[in-house]
């Protein structure tokens, strides 16, 4: 019997644009005492992932930028239908290890961080998931029933055959995005059952905002020959960095508010250090000591005024990770459908915009010494850095990459 067709999309979208929000909150989030393995399991694949990108010759000098908790959560939901070998490739191929939570514990994990999501105030933040079926597909019930106890999912019904679904679903995902993601898919093969879909829409603004009239051209190094022309934002101010001597990198972390912060890690070229070096050193573990190094020094800081675009297929790189059957007539996702059904394609979609804007409230605050001290008396993001967007109550990473070319 011929098998069908399931799509799994995956979108996220990044935006550093002003928003306007009451008092934050501060109470405790009523997360388990297992989300941080939870949370070291996404990041651990956020890292597998990105490493495994960079090593595509189509993506080797190229920006990269994704929501590792977005493709995390698609991936994670697939084991709510899958099973024997094909649940078992997803499950190790995501990292997943039955000695710190089973496999329905991750759901309720993921559910309980979702929930918390839900409740911040300091940043507009929304994440979710939607799951479109043929209207022929025989479902299990069981498993969209769980998708909406546990991922907070929309459930629709459609005509695959009919033009106007690729309309919906580009609609759904538009008002999901605000816009900003206003096309996801141009068209759907004539075999497909299946589309799920998760997205992530992240919009929030500086603690410390950078003053427009400040900003100015300046010139970005994507190499040793090559340089572009770029708008330099520029800040001089009490800031939290940090000069991690065992990598030789100088580290920026910029906040919204309160909880969520964005890092950004250059090489020292001072020190023939290169973005190829901080590649390879990077990890789950360095980004969580950058996180508690960093301490507040008045300082000087050049950062590029950014708007990126990405867009992957993620076949090949799961399939390198292990996820082999859900690509192939062996899938097994029988506790989704009676039908026989395999993965055709899964698809990640990622923006960035950043510029001056942000909070205007003051954040004036005691200056913390290290024996770690910066090099240099300014910092300047004018060459290939790596970007991470970090919920800094939990150390997860909602989005990661590296600029190598802010012109391209």
């Amino acid at each position: 019997m011929e098998r069908n067709i399931i799509y799994l999309w995956i979108c996220a979208l990044v935006i550093v644009h002003p928003v306007v929000h009451g008092n934050q909150e501060t109470s405790e989030s009523p997360l388990s005492e297992k989300l941080p393995s939870l949370l070291k399991m996404n990041n651990d694949l956020a890292f597998d992932l990105y490493k495994r990108l960079v090593e595509l010759p189509e993506y080797k000098s190229k920006n990269i930028f994704f929501s590792p908790f977005s493709i995390a959560m698609a991936i994670s939901e697939l084991t709510l239908g899958a099973g024997g070998d094909t649940k078992n490739q997803i499950l190790n191929g995501i990292g997943h290890n039955s000695t710190f939570f089973s496999n329905k514990e991750m759901h309720e994990l993921f559910h309980s961080l979702l929930e918390e999501i839900d409740e911040r105030k300091g940043v507009d933040i929304d994440v979710g998931t939607a799951v479109y079926a043929s209207e022929g597909l025989k479902v299990i019930p069981e498993f969209f029933e769980k998708m909406k106890d546990f991922y907070h999912s929309d459930g629709f019904s459609v005509d695959f055959g009919n033009k106007s679904t690729v309309n919906k679903i580009n609609a759904y995902v538009s008002e999901k995005t605000h816009g900003k993601i206003d096309k996801t898919v141009e068209e759907l093969d004539s075999n497909t059952v299946m589309f799920l879909l998760t997205y992530i829409y992240f919009k929030g603004k500086w603690d410390m905002p950078f003053n427009p009239s400040k900003t100015s051209e300046g010139k970005f190094h994507v190499d040793d020959e090559t340089s572009v022309p770029v708008q330099m934002m520029h800040q001089s101010d009490f800031l939290k960095v940090y000069y991690d001597m065992d990598l030789s990198t100088k580290v920026l972390c910029l906040d919204y508010n309160d909880s969520f912060s964005m890092f950004l890690a250059v090489p020292d070229h001072v020190k023939n250090k290169n973005i190829n070096d901080l590649e390879n050193a990077a990890s789950t573990e360095q980004i969580e000591k950058w996180r508690k190094s960093v301490f507040k020094r008045k300082i000087d800081i050049y950062v590029p005024k950014l708007s990126l675009k990405s867009s992957y297929s993620l076949n090949d790189v799961l399939k390198q990770m292990g996820m082999t059957d859900m690509f192939s007539g062996k899938a097994d996702f029988s506790g989704i459908s009676e039908d026989r059904i395999m993965i055709s394609e899964v698809m990640h979609k990622a923006s960035l915009d950043m510029d001056e804007e942000g909070t205007t409230a003051a954040a004036v605050t005691t200056v913390e010494f290290s024996r770690m001290s910066l090099p240099a008396q300014d910092m300047k993001f004018d060459r290939p850095f790596m970007v991470f967007i970090v919920d800094q109550k939990n150390n997860n990473i909602l989005f990661f990459g590296k600029v190598v070319n802010p012109a391209d």
